[in-house]
């Protein structure tokens, strides 16, 4: 996996500008420091931002443990091209261990998407106080493979 360096600021800024229907609340100093903290994969036009949880956490109803990760958005420069799902795999294999997600209920787009590339939708989130709903994904690893 290939993270962001500081040079990748601008490309990084413009595809985040590109969706912000879907991504809003991400503001630049947000990108610097997912830049400076490691947590920005970008490879072939694709971003994804993450952490390692460092302790038990909850996304909506989910629990998430100490170790694994959380996929806060992903982005492909050239929506359709096949990249976020080549690149959004090779993640998946890169990570430690099971990988969550949340997403809009209303972006059906990246739901089919997480269903096509077999993401298992175990819970709900919401978000604006309960104004925004949200759907609970993830990726199983076991045995150095995911399930």
């Amino acid at each position: 996996m290939r993270l962001a360096v500081d040079n990748d600021y601008d490309e990084i800024k413009e595809i985040f500008y590109k969706h912000k229907e879907w991504f809003p609340h991400v503001r630049t100093d947000y990108m610097r420091r997912m830049i400076s903290k490691k947590n920005i994969v970008f490879q072939d036009g694709v971003l994804i931002t993450f952490h390692h949880a460092k302790r038990k956490q909850k996304i909506g109803d989910v629990q998430v443990n100490k170790g694994e990760t959380v996929l806060h958005q992903i982005a492909n420069k050239e929506s359709g091209n096949g990249k976020a799902k080549k690149i959004l795999l090779e993640f998946f294999e890169w990570c430690p261990k099971d990988v969550y997600l949340s997403v809009r209920v209303d972006n059906l787009k990246a739901r089919e998407f997480y269903d096509r590339i077999a993401m298992k939708l175990i819970g709900t989130h919401n978000w604006g106080k309960g104004k925004v709903k949200g759907k609970v994904y993830v990726k199983r690893k076991s045995t150095g493979r995911f399930n």
